[in-house]
């Protein structure tokens, strides 16, 4: 078998044109297209407001669980005429691996047990379907056995379906919403420098392309208005404090929120929000503990 010439993009350029040249015709690869999801059309219309609710770090399986509040949000939000949503990830809380108290702090362990209590209980709007990308924890499954969250819980339930890992881009007629789940390292000593740090190394074509971003990970709240010509937002999580994020000195803001989207002649013409933060964490909010009985 002959072997294959390994060329570089400009040997390709000359190797292609020499060979057209002779009368050659040459077969170019096509370019790949970005997969973009697009949502609502019907309502992105000017004049109209479209509202999505966000939620983020539900934690399913862990024992720091606020499964109470996660509901009760869904449930403000569809009485608030919500038409979708979007999770920007840590559905579940992952495997072992991840903290050497996971297994002191799940009440379901694996990933099998982990993703079917996940589709049992996370919630289903009557409104419209979830979108969600994986986060650090649901991605931990991939590497202890290959095994993804994301592609599971959306072969378990119609309504929930798999942006992708990591980050996504979500386009609601002309708006784009960029859905991320933050990015290594913790928070800076102002929650809005982180968001600023993020925006300032997108790439500058996606950034201009992107009217609202969400970050999840960080399991706290925070908007920065129009910073580089975006919407940004830290999303709160639903998950109380566990041992790990007090030796991080972090005290997590439990809760959603709701973007009301209005649209003008051209695109966006505003974006309002309303938080639904609560206040005061559930303990052993899980099946089998003091508050399940």
């Amino acid at each position: 078998m002959p072997e294959k010439l390994k060329l570089g993009a400009e040997e390709r350029r000359i190797y292609i044109e020499a060979l057209e040249a002779a009368g050659y015709s040459v077969d170019r690869a096509p370019k790949k297209e970005r997969v973009r999801t697009n949502i609502l059309r019907e309502l992105a219309k000017p004049g109209q407001t479209v509202k999505i609710g966000v939620a983020s770090d539900p934690h399913l399986g862990s024992k720091f669980q606020q499964i109470t509040y996660l509901r009760d949000f869904y449930a403000y939000a569809d009485s608030r005429g919500v038409s979708a949503y979007i999770n920007a990830g840590d559905i579940v809380d992952g495997p072992v691996q991840f903290h050497r108290d996971h297994v002191y702090g799940n009440f379901r362990h694996g990933f099998q047990a982990q993703v079917k209590y996940a589709a049992d209980v996370y919630p289903k709007s009557a409104n419209g379907p979830t979108y969600f990308v994986a986060g650090n924890h649901d991605l931990g499954f991939v590497g202890a056995a290959g095994a993804s969250v994301g592609e599971a819980l959306a072969l378990q339930r119609d309504d929930l379906l798999n942006l992708g890992d990591h980050s996504a881009a979500v386009d609601i007629g002309s708006a784009r919403i960029f859905v991320s789940h933050g990015a290594r390292g913790g928070l800076s000593y102002a929650r809005s420098y982180r968001i600023q740090k993020l925006l300032e190394q997108m790439d500058h074509r996606e950034r201009d392309e992107t009217d609202i971003a969400l970050y999840g990970h960080w399991h706290v709240a925070a908007h920065l208005p129009g910073y580089q010509g975006v919407e940004a937002f830290l999303v709160p999580c639903f998950q109380r404090q566990t041992p790990f994020l007090k030796t991080l000195g972090l005290q997590p803001v439990i809760g959603g929120l709701i973007l009301e989207i209005e649209f003008g002649t051209k695109g966006v013409w505003n974006v309002r929000v309303d938080w639904r933060i609560y206040r005061e964490a559930l303990a052993d909010d899980y099946p089998g503990s003091e508050l399940d009985r």
